[in-house]
Protein backbone atom coordinates (compact mmCIF):
# COMPACT_ATOMS: atom_id res chain seq x y z
CA UNK A 1 0.00 0.00 0.00
CA UNK A 2 1.63 3.66 -1.04
CA UNK A 3 2.10 5.68 1.59
CA UNK A 4 0.07 8.93 1.77
CA UNK A 5 0.36 11.69 -0.41
CA UNK A 6 1.37 15.02 1.87
CA UNK A 7 -0.05 18.44 0.95
CA UNK A 8 2.12 21.14 1.47
CA UNK A 9 -0.10 24.63 1.56
CA UNK A 10 0.76 27.12 -0.83
CA UNK A 11 3.12 29.32 1.61
CA UNK A 12 5.03 26.34 2.22
CA UNK A 13 5.10 25.65 -1.59
CA UNK A 14 6.34 29.23 -2.85
CA UNK A 15 8.57 29.78 0.35
CA UNK A 16 10.10 26.19 -0.83
CA UNK A 17 10.29 27.52 -4.43
CA UNK A 18 12.13 31.24 -3.74
CA UNK A 19 14.64 29.59 -1.10
CA UNK A 20 15.69 27.38 -4.43
CA UNK A 21 15.53 30.42 -6.79
CA UNK A 22 17.36 31.96 -4.30
CA UNK A 23 20.27 29.23 -3.44
CA UNK A 24 20.41 28.35 -7.24
CA UNK A 25 21.10 32.02 -8.55
CA UNK A 26 23.56 32.41 -5.50
CA UNK A 27 25.53 29.70 -6.51
CA UNK A 28 25.62 30.04 -10.33
CA UNK A 29 27.26 33.56 -9.68
CA UNK A 30 29.97 32.74 -8.02
CA UNK A 31 32.89 32.52 -10.35
CA UNK A 32 35.22 29.83 -9.62
CA UNK A 33 38.44 30.61 -8.38
CA UNK A 34 41.68 29.34 -6.15
CA UNK A 35 42.13 26.09 -5.12
CA UNK A 36 38.91 24.76 -7.91
CA UNK A 37 40.38 26.75 -10.38
CA UNK A 38 43.76 24.16 -9.97
CA UNK A 39 41.83 21.63 -9.58
CA UNK A 40 42.92 21.05 -5.56
CA UNK A 41 40.26 19.98 -3.29
CA UNK A 42 38.54 23.16 -1.59
CA UNK A 43 39.96 24.87 1.80
CA UNK A 44 38.32 27.22 3.84
CA UNK A 45 35.44 29.43 2.70
CA UNK A 46 34.39 27.57 -0.23
CA UNK A 47 33.01 31.63 -1.31
CA UNK A 48 36.93 32.99 -1.10
CA UNK A 49 37.58 35.71 1.21
CA UNK A 50 35.69 38.68 0.35
CA UNK A 51 39.22 41.37 0.35
CA UNK A 52 40.42 39.06 -2.61
CA UNK A 53 41.07 40.89 -5.01
CA UNK A 54 39.68 38.34 -7.67
CA UNK A 55 36.22 38.56 -6.84
CA UNK A 56 33.88 40.25 -8.31
CA UNK A 57 32.41 43.78 -6.78
CA UNK A 58 29.32 42.27 -4.41
CA UNK A 59 26.63 44.06 -5.97
CA UNK A 60 24.19 41.54 -8.12
CA UNK A 61 21.48 41.96 -9.96
CA UNK A 62 19.66 37.94 -9.55
CA UNK A 63 20.33 36.03 -12.72
CA UNK A 64 21.79 32.54 -12.75
CA UNK A 65 23.14 32.32 -16.82
CA UNK A 66 23.65 29.55 -19.37
CA UNK A 67 26.17 29.87 -22.02
CA UNK A 68 25.40 27.59 -24.80
CA UNK A 69 25.61 27.31 -28.80
CA UNK A 70 22.34 26.02 -30.56
CA UNK A 71 24.37 23.28 -32.34
CA UNK A 72 27.97 21.95 -32.14
CA UNK A 73 30.23 24.18 -34.02
CA UNK A 74 27.87 27.13 -33.84
CA UNK A 75 28.75 30.24 -31.67
CA UNK A 76 27.55 30.25 -28.33
CA UNK A 77 25.02 32.71 -26.65
CA UNK A 78 24.84 33.44 -23.25
CA UNK A 79 21.17 32.84 -21.77
CA UNK A 80 19.33 33.83 -18.57
CA UNK A 81 19.43 30.37 -17.21
CA UNK A 82 17.19 31.61 -13.67
CA UNK A 83 16.41 34.61 -11.50
CA UNK A 84 16.33 35.60 -7.96
CA UNK A 85 12.61 35.56 -7.79
CA UNK A 86 12.73 39.30 -5.97
CA UNK A 87 16.08 40.33 -8.11
CA UNK A 88 16.34 43.45 -9.61
CA UNK A 89 16.69 41.50 -12.53
CA UNK A 90 12.84 40.57 -12.56
CA UNK A 91 11.63 43.40 -11.46
CA UNK A 92 13.13 45.46 -14.72
CA UNK A 93 11.30 42.84 -16.42
CA UNK A 94 14.24 40.00 -17.32
CA UNK A 95 12.68 36.35 -17.61
CA UNK A 96 14.45 32.85 -18.46
CA UNK A 97 15.11 32.16 -21.83
CA UNK A 98 16.01 35.54 -22.42
CA UNK A 99 19.97 36.03 -24.25
CA UNK A 100 22.29 38.73 -23.24
CA UNK A 101 23.48 40.57 -26.17
CA UNK A 102 25.64 43.37 -24.60
CA UNK A 103 26.13 44.96 -21.07
CA UNK A 104 26.74 48.42 -20.59
CA UNK A 105 27.03 48.94 -24.47
CA UNK A 106 30.30 46.24 -25.10
CA UNK A 107 28.72 43.01 -26.97
CA UNK A 108 29.48 40.04 -25.05
CA UNK A 109 30.96 37.77 -28.47
CA UNK A 110 33.91 36.73 -27.84
CA UNK A 111 33.74 37.60 -23.79
CA UNK A 112 34.27 34.38 -21.60
CA UNK A 113 31.57 33.21 -19.04
CA UNK A 114 33.94 35.14 -15.67
CA UNK A 115 34.47 38.57 -18.05
CA UNK A 116 30.44 38.58 -18.66
CA UNK A 117 29.78 38.13 -15.23
CA UNK A 118 32.07 40.39 -13.94
CA UNK A 119 30.55 43.30 -16.32
CA UNK A 120 27.24 42.75 -14.64
CA UNK A 121 28.11 42.78 -11.52
CA UNK A 122 29.56 45.77 -9.18
CA UNK A 123 29.05 48.19 -6.46
CA UNK A 124 26.20 47.41 -4.50
CA UNK A 125 23.60 50.22 -5.87
CA UNK A 126 25.28 51.07 -9.15
CA UNK A 127 23.35 50.45 -12.48
CA UNK A 128 24.25 48.11 -15.14
CA UNK A 129 22.86 48.25 -18.83
CA UNK A 130 21.80 44.84 -20.62
CA UNK A 131 20.85 44.51 -24.54
CA UNK A 132 18.64 41.45 -23.82
CA UNK A 133 16.61 39.34 -26.88
CA UNK A 134 13.35 38.47 -25.64
CA UNK A 135 11.17 36.29 -27.71
CA UNK A 136 9.60 38.87 -29.61
CA UNK A 137 12.23 41.68 -30.02
CA UNK A 138 15.88 42.94 -28.10
CA UNK A 139 15.49 45.74 -25.63
CA UNK A 140 17.57 47.63 -23.22
CA UNK A 141 17.12 47.25 -19.36
CA UNK A 142 18.35 49.16 -16.77
CA UNK A 143 18.73 46.86 -13.44
CA UNK A 144 20.29 48.62 -9.98
CA UNK A 145 22.78 45.96 -8.52
CA UNK A 146 21.28 44.81 -5.22
CA UNK A 147 23.47 42.76 -2.39
CA UNK A 148 22.92 39.42 -1.36
CA UNK A 149 21.98 40.52 1.91
CA UNK A 150 19.36 42.69 0.39
CA UNK A 151 17.90 39.94 -1.91
CA UNK A 152 17.58 37.72 1.80
CA UNK A 153 16.11 40.48 3.95
CA UNK A 154 13.24 40.75 1.24
CA UNK A 155 12.40 36.60 1.54
CA UNK A 156 12.18 37.16 5.06
CA UNK A 157 9.57 39.55 5.16
CA UNK A 158 7.23 38.00 2.83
Amino acid sequence: MPPPATTLSLQETCQGRILLAALFALLLMIPIHGHAQQGLPPQGNPHGDLSDPMLPPPGIVGVALHLTAERIGDPAGLFIRATHPLGPAVKAGLAHGQEILAVDGQSVKGKTYREVVSMIRGEIGTSVTLLVKTFSDVKEVKIIRASEAQLTEEEQRI
